[in-house]
């Protein structure tokens, strides 16, 4: 497919390979990000021995979760993983955005992340590379809404196919997760996190796509995400707020 030279250009600033300076940066980021979720904020994590048993099984991990700041990833999935270059995610972000000159490109290289062209549909080199780590045994994590959600914190938007089309191309293991809060730490348009919020990430059930998912047709595995997420939702719209006083003893 034919891409505009400012894609191509940013296509080409794309390094995917651990060096000093790449790990040194995932380092710092990852260390930054506990900082302000962990000790700045108060962050619950809800089975997350889901993520722990899926992540040791040797297997292509495929990490899905709602989006609504601009950092949800890495302030949320650098807590439940560790600062080490191979046990951290690979994470889709937009071509334009995060690799449009040298400096952001060191950055987000650094950072694991993985250039996508929106609207570019599955015949990528973004999407071809998730792919081939998916099916190499790696971690990926995705935001199936494709951007961030402004209308309402507590509720995804539509979902687009691009999961899908990994969950079929693969057949990973697939773990759905849902954050609330991450709108109160870092809202749409701030830059700087905000401190004592609380944050609930909440884990789904681990899913094997081979045994049936993968399967599926697109429309259907977008449909079981769809499902899966308002359950999720529920139970956090459900859960009680804790009083601001008994918040910050406990951050």
């Amino acid at each position: 497919m034919t891409w505009s030279p400012e894609i191509r250009e940013a296509l080409n600033r794309f390094r995917p390979y651990p060096t000093k300076r790449g790990r040194t940066i995932a380092f710092t980021g990852a260390t930054l990000a506990k900082f302000i979720m962990r000790v700045l904020n108060h962050t619950e994590f809800m089975h997350l021995d889901n993520f722990t048993q899926a992540q040791a099984s040797g297997r292509g991990v495929l990490t899905l979760s709602n989006h609504v700041s601009i950092f949800d990833d890495p302030l949320l999935t650098a807590c439940f993983s560790t600062t080490r270059w191979p046990d951290m995610r690979w994470a889709a972000v937009d071509v334009l955005n995060f690799f449009s000159d040298e400096f952001k490109a060191a950055i987000f290289n650094g950072g694991k992340a993985v250039p996508i062209i929106r609207g570019g549909g599955i015949d990528q080199p973004g999407m071809t590379f998730m792919k081939e780590r998916l099916a190499a045994g790696d971690w990926v994590h995705v935001f199936p809404e494709g951007t961030r959600t402004r209308h309402d914190a507590a509720h995804m938007g539509p979902l687009k196919p691009g999961f899908a089309h990994l969950i079929k191309a693969t057949q990973p293991l697939v773990l759905p997760f849902h954050h609330r809060g991450m709108h109160e730490v870092l809202p749409v348009g701030g830059r700087i996190p905000k401190m004592g919020k609380r944050v609930v990430v909440r884990f789904g059930e681990v899913v094997d796509s081979a045994e049936g998912l993968a399967d599926a047709s697109i429309s259907e595995i977008i449909e079981w995400a769809e499902q899966t997420f308002a359950a999720l939702e529920s139970t956090a719209l459900a859960q009680p707020a804790i009083p601001r006083r008994k918040l910050l003893r406990r951050a």
